[in-house]
């Protein structure tokens, strides 16, 4: 038993040191360029490119380019909050970066084949579209905290116009925005890391008894608990329905686990009030749920199972 709970606390330490490393790296990378693209593109232009129906189609490009996870999208959220870019089409990239780009399709359509992927995408860009609307519909850009928009680059771009590209500045206010997100994004790793070392594979085994109603929506509640790319998912998630775990559970937990994981939503609370935290929680469980549930009812997995179990 101890000597469990010593390897179970050493690989909690090491994907503690691991992760919080390479989001580290990553936050003050992608902050860094948002800030030279915010140099490059004013304001003006920022939400000129993402206003109007086109704004989604962009912002969701955006998003399906970028092989961000949840935790590292956050940088490129903020600048765009920042910079005063159209509230629906900025959350539809936080929606859909972390659960699509070039990575995962190719991973999706190898593992799970091309009917499942385009399930898996239609979900998605439907839900990042809905969901970015609804948000923008109702205002839910009040509920953005006050002071993210007082680490906006903005005064680089007039105050360097005729001296070459800020570095110095810019690599500050990426610094600056680091260093206010440095809580949050250790807590968030913490717990990621907590889960990881000390959640044995048996409790996603003891997930592969027949199908109920409820275990959809369960997945995808345990998949906002955890911290799991989308592209680390696909692998786990081949092996659970190869176990017997219906395919909308796993899709369910896929999603529910890139899309809102908790350590995302812990760092989510230097950005967003409490009534934006909630209603992008509901949102990725429905859409998690939904997606879940439609995969079950058109019976997609048994072929794949059988093939998994050959």
């Amino acid at each position: 038993m101890e000597l469990k709970m010593n390897q179970s606390l050493k690989d909690a330490l090491v994907f503690f040191v691991g992760t919080f490393a390479e989001l580290a790296v990553l936050f003050l990378l992608v902050s860094f360029l948002v800030g030279l693209v915010q140099y490059k593109f004013p304001r003006a232009r920022v939400k000129a490119l993402l206003a109007g129906q086109r704004g989604y189609a962009v912002a969701i490009l955006l998003g399906a380019v970028t092989p961000f996870c949840s935790c590292s999208s956050l940088p490129m959220t903020a600048g765009l909050i920042q910079a005063r870019a159209p509230f629906g089409p900025v959350m539809a990239f936080l929606f859909t970066s972390p659960l699509l780009n070039p990575f995962i399709v190719v991973l999706f359509l190898s593992v799970f084949g091309l009917p499942m992927l385009l399930i898996y995408t239609l979900f998605v860009l439907v839900s990042a579209v809905v969901s970015g609307f609804l948000l923008q519909t109702f205002r839910f850009e009040r509920f953005v905290r006050a002071d993210l928009y007082e680490m906006s680059h903005a005064g680089i771009i007039h105050e360097y116009d005729n001296q070459g590209l800020p570095w110095r500045r810019v690599l500050n206010e990426a610094s600056r925005q680091f260093v206010s997100f440095l809580p949050y994004m250790a807590l968030g790793v913490g717990v990621g890391a907590v889960v990881h070392g000390f959640v044995p594979e048996a409790f996603f085994t003891r997930l592969s008894s027949p199908e109920a109603w409820w275990l959809v929506p369960v997945a995808a509640l345990i998949g906002i608990v955890l911290y799991v790319r989308a592209s680390t998912m696909v692998p786990i998630a081949a092996s659970l329905v190869a176990k017997g775990m219906s395919l909308g559970s796993v899709m369910s937990l896929t999603i529910g686990g890139a899309g809102a994981s908790l350590p995302e939503l812990i760092m989510l609370r230097r950005m967003f009030r409490a009534p934006l935290m909630a209603a992008f929680i509901v949102l990725v469980f429905s859409t998690a749920s939904l997606t879940g549930y439609t995969v079950n009812l058109m019976d997609l997995g048994g072929d794949y199972v059988s093939t998994a179990q050959q």
